[in-house]
């Protein structure tokens, strides 16, 4: 029997990060989307981890969620008080056939504004 995957690791508030250019020079500020969303943590191996060092690049967490297009890099997941930047979002079926979206997080540059 297929059983649909499940989210129950944690959720996180969705925020989409936007520059306002009115001002003498491009400020960035992140909109809530107000849309929670749950996941399921998945392995980050320490060969990836090595691999996004040498950039200077920190894995903060590989996380998978169902499925939602609207997710790419100009947004921010706040899990648990903390800014995650979305590095990478690939849309991808599980192996029964679910679709779900799998969400490269990292640790952003300067946690921005909410406004």
């Amino acid at each position: 029997m297929i059983q649909p995957p499940t989210y129950e690791d944690g959720f996180f508030d969705l925020f989409r990060i936007k520059t306002d250019e009115t001002k003498d020079y491009p400020e960035e500020h992140l909109v809530n989307q107000n849309i929670k969303i749950w996941y399921r943590e998945m392995s980050v191996f320490d060969r990836i981890r090595y691999e996004f060092s040498q950039s200077d690049i920190e894995i903060t967490a590989k996380i998978r969620i169902p499925m939602y297009k609207s997710i790419d890099s100009k947004c921010v997941c706040l899990i648990e008080g903390r800014q995650h930047s979305v590095y990478n979002a690939t849309h991808v079926k599980d192996k029964n056939g679910f679709p779900e979206t799998e969400l490269t997080l990292i640790r952003p540059g300067k946690e921005l504004e909410v406004k």
